[in-house]
């Protein structure tokens, strides 16, 4: 009695688990595609349990029709998304053809592991997808999500169920809001040959940020010292020609008006201690607010320290980094 009183409360609890998996699957996928039906919802769950929806026999008609995608798409019109696993186990990974646009893998690479993913497992009968489909789709009913379209979209895939049939497309309202372009790949072959391709691209990416933070703190501090140094020819390199400073008061100044400012005594700096510098790299374009303390005297007024917030942006070209606007304030 004992022990068949354990196995039902082990029985309990791993329908529980699997009701939170089921739940935790739908709430990430909400937070991602707030525009997403139950059509998308049903759609990564079946591509997680089924794969690919048909074997692949013709690798030319493949291969054009990736080409085309990849002519037709840009970097814009893709989720910032490199991969991400269908469904609630993640046996199969959505890998974006963003990764063959920015050279992380190449197009032979993703077109081989989709056709090896594609062949290389026998498909699961369609009534084994329907008896775990009528699972997860209970959960989902509990939830109450509010879904547009939703029993129409759950008779729809039941209709298609009942014929043998399982593969749907994406919603009009996902294609729209996402544009999906991606190939499905067997979570083992992604993880053996794609994914450690995607996390070197990922750290290289990362160490240049980091790379590129550290010069741009560099030259905030610079551009202080030929401040104080009334160093004119280091600051005409460290700001771009074009640049322009806005004062506390929104007055604007060009980069040559203020440089002449600084080499005939209207703009005295004498000391600066820095206490913040924040910075967000993207690409060629960054931006920075340094806080620091600088001690001035500036437009025939005496010394004194101002707690000066300096918000920049920064554009980097020949792998040079120079402001080309800063506006002053206080903190």
């Amino acid at each position: 009695m004992k022990k068949i009183a354990l196995f039902t409360i082990s029985l309990l609890c791993s329908m529980v688990l699997h009701a939170q998996d089921i739940e935790g699957f739908v709430h990430i996928q909400l937070k991602t595609y707030p525009q997403l039906r139950l059509l998308d919802l049903y759609k990564s769950c079946f591509q997680d349990f089924m794969g690919a929806e048909h074997l692949v026999s013709d690798r030319q008609r493949v291969k054009a029709y990736l080409d085309e995608e990849l002519s037709t798409t840009t970097l814009d019109d893709l989720m910032s998304w490199n991969y991400e696993p269908c469904g609630i186990e993640g046996n199969y990974v959505r890998v974006s053809i963003r990764t063959v646009k920015e050279n992380i893998i190449s197009e032979d690479l993703l077109l081989d592991a989709f056709i090896r993913s594609a062949n290389s497992k026998e498909r699961p009968a369609v009534e084994s997808w329907r008896d775990r489909w009528h699972v997860i789709i209970g959960t989902i009913d509990q939830m109450q999500l509010g879904l547009p379209h939703y029993q129409q979209d759950k008779a729809f895939i039941d209709s298609i169920l009942s014929v043998g049939k399982y593969a749907i497309s994406h919603s009009p309202e996902y294609r729209e809001a996402y544009r999906p372009h991606y190939r499905i790949v067997e979570r083992g072959i992604f993880e053996r040959e794609l994914k450690p391709l995607i996390e070197r691209k990922y750290l290289h990416n990362q160490n240049r940020d980091m790379d590129d933070k550290g010069q741009i703190e560099q030259l905030y501090k610079q551009m202080y010292q030929a401040m104080i140094a009334k160093d004119i020819k280091a600051l005409d390199s460290i700001l771009a020609e074009g640049s322009i400073l806005i004062h506390m008061t929104g007055t604007k100044q060009s980069k040559k008006q203020y440089l002449q400012e600084i080499e005939n005594g209207t703009l005295n700096y004498y000391s600066v201690e820095d206490d913040e510098i924040s910075i967000t790299v993207n690409g060629v374009t960054a931006e920075m607010t340094g806080r620091s303390r600088v001690n001035a005297a500036v437009y025939g007024g005496g010394r004194h320290t101002w707690r000066l917030q300096m918000k920049s942006k920064l554009t980097k070209a020949d792998g040079r980094w120079q402001f080309v606007e800063s506006k002053a304030s206080t903190y």
